[in-house]
């Protein structure tokens, strides 16, 4: 059944002039908390200024937040700035880079416009093969990106595997950067790599403010890690000063300090993937288990027409086979009401489907 022919049947869509209920894009549908809008509402009241190009404010900020030396945090404009810039910066070192195969596409895309050269490790069961990657480092590889959760299948890496892959990397004179651009949904279960970051080993940490702080409008991201690496990524920054915005700098400085926001998001999106679980369930579609604010379904022969009659009721949702998983959609955890409203759409749709 053809897109056009199953909308003209009257099947239920997102709500009429809301726009689109955009599960494509892992945003936060909560949006910032008080605290940030407060403090974008201030920056705003100056555009004709130019923010601080040491970013100095924000660069204290994260490193008392982390409790590590300024020297050890770099922002960027989104975590896609900051991957590109360590991409740019390795290009003086002759040993290729290598990332997980099914992932997040900016490592690949960075790599591959800054001109070098990689290799993609497949994944073991839908999550990072870690043997994979400590023997690559063994083998000579010089950098690797790696996400944890594990974007777009929500796996999450043990304490033991966070060791694992940080000490192949130390042993191995490579450059890790450990993108946990999702780390504050998986609560107390998370393992983050930021105490190698900070110990002086060539681990790096990269975190947004686009997730649970909602800015992702904003686009700002931050690294923490060696002091060398971050020198390295500011020599490539200054092509581009003021590549962050003042309005960006200062509603993140805000969130970082406003933990009730954040908990408050955490809770409220977990108990909506519970929700949406809980359809898929209901509806007979495999859900993969997910420590981020995305579910990945597996939709056997018929995942790119549910996905476009999806958008075409008001609900985009992400087809991953261009990442090399087939059949499979990610669905990003919107608010309660709009989960709702999604699976019953879904429902209808597999009706036909």
């Amino acid at each position: 059944m053809s897109v056009s022919a199953t909308a003209d049947r009257g099947r239920p869509s997102a709500p009429s002039g809301l726009g689109p209920v955009r599960l494509d894009r892992n945003e936060n549908p909560y949006g910032p908390g008080p605290a940030a809008r407060a403090a974008l509402a201030g920056a705003a009241l100056e555009p004709h200024r130019y923010p601080d190009p040491a970013y100095q404010d924000l660069t204290d900020g994260i490193a008392r937040a982390h409790g590590v030396s300024a020297d050890r945090v770099a922002v960027g404009n989104g975590a896609d700035e900051l991957i590109l810039l360590l991409a740019l910066a390795h290009r003086t070192d002759s040993r290729p880079a290598v990332i997980s195969g099914q992932t997040f596409q900016s490592y690949a895309l960075s790599l591959g416009a800054a001109g070098v050269g990689f290799r993609e490790l497949p994944l073991r069961e839908h999550a990072v093969d870690v043997q994979a990657f400590t023997a690559a480092f063994a083998a000579g590889a010089g950098l690797a990106f790696v996400c944890n959760p594990h974007n777009p299948t929500g796996s999450l890496f043990g304490p033991d595997e966070v060791a694992a892959l940080c000490a192949a990397a130390r042993d191995g004179g490579a450059l890790l950067v450990l993108d946990e651009a999702y780390a504050e949904y998986a609560g107390a279960r998370f393992a983050s790599a930021l105490p190698w970051a900070a110990a002086g080993a060539r681990v790096c940490v990269m975190r947004t403010f686009s997730k649970v702080h909602g800015l992702a409008g904003l686009r700002i991201a931050y690294l923490v890690g060696d002091p060398a690496v971050v020198r390295a990524v500011r020599r490539v920054q200054r092509a581009i000063p003021f590549h962050v915005n003042a309005l960006a700098c200062a509603a993140a400085l805000a969130a970082l300090g406003d933990r009730e926001h954040v908990a408050r998001t955490v809770a409220a999106t977990e108990s909506a993937k519970r929700s949406l679980v809980a359809g898929f369930e209901r509806l007979g579609i495999a859900a993969l288990p997910s420590a981020a604010n995305f579910v990945l379904i597996h939709l056997p022969g018929r995942a790119a027409a549910v996905a476009a009659l999806l958008a075409d009721a008001g609900f985009p949702v992400r087809d991953v086979s261009e990442l090399g998983l087939p059949d499979r959609l990610r669905v990003t955890v919107a608010g309660r009401p709009d989960v709702d409203a999604f699976v019953h759409v879904l429902e209808g749709i597999l009706a036909d489907v």
